[in-house]
């Protein structure tokens, strides 16, 4: 059976180096307003980003954690498929791949239905510690998060800034999104952030125009 130590990739975590990385902070609407850009829709629109951004970090925190609690005591749902002909018996995390495995070999009809009654338990074994520890709303949760996530910036990137604060406000999601951590040396990321540091001066912007964390 499976060890307990697996990881798995969903949809929601495979998406959570987006948040891991370097998060740029650029002007907030607030203080933009008391510099005359009231009218760009730009930072209201950013404004929202960043308490979203925010929110799914800590979302996809507990729902890191709870599926760790899984992993260590359940283990992903999976079974060791005896192929002939290889030393060691590969893995099967679907249905479908056990069958695949033993498809071309004949008389394996009775060990794919074991396999597969073998797989069946470990699935529900996982379903029931999931639902126990209430891993499946915190998936939920995350997931509409992301969808808003993604259509928010969508929209950002759609809508016209207005000041030179929304469009500060627009190269910093760019750098939030892209790069790895608020020093990355990889090209353009470091053009980028002295574009966005002339913005701030040409701007007048105060300095907290820009500011990193992990």
């Amino acid at each position: 059976m499976a060890d307990s130590d697996d990881t798995t990739t969903s949809p929601a975590l495979s998406r959570r180096d987006l948040l891991g990385g370097a998060t740029i902070l650029p002007i907030g609407a607030a203080d933009a307003r008391h510099r005359g850009s009231a009218s760009d829709p730009v930072l209201d629109l950013w404004e929202e980003w960043r308490v979203l951004h925010a929110e799914l970090d800590a979302w996809q925190d507990d729902w890191q954690k709870k599926e760790g609690v899984l992993l260590r005591t359940v283990g992903i749902p999976r079974v060791l498929v005896p192929v002939p002909g290889q030393a060691e018996p590969i893995s099967a995390c679907e249905p479908a791949e056990i069958d695949e495995l033993l498809e071309d070999l004949p008389g394996t009809e009775e060990l794919r239905q074991m396999l597969h009654r073998e797989f069946e338990a470990h699935r529900q074994r996982w379903e029931i510690a999931a639902g126990a520890i209430g891993l499946g709303p915190v998936e939920e949760r995350v997931n509409h998060a992301w969808d808003r996530w993604d259509a928010l910036t969508g929209t950002t990137w759609q809508v016209p800034a207005g000041s030179l604060a929304g469009v500060a406000a627009k190269l910093a999601m760019v750098l939030s999104i892209g790069q790895s951590r608020s020093d990355d040396h990889e090209f353009p990321w470091p053009p980028l952030r002295s574009v966005l540091a002339d913005l701030q001066r040409l701007g007048k912007l105060p300095d907290s125009v820009v500011s990193t964390s992990r």
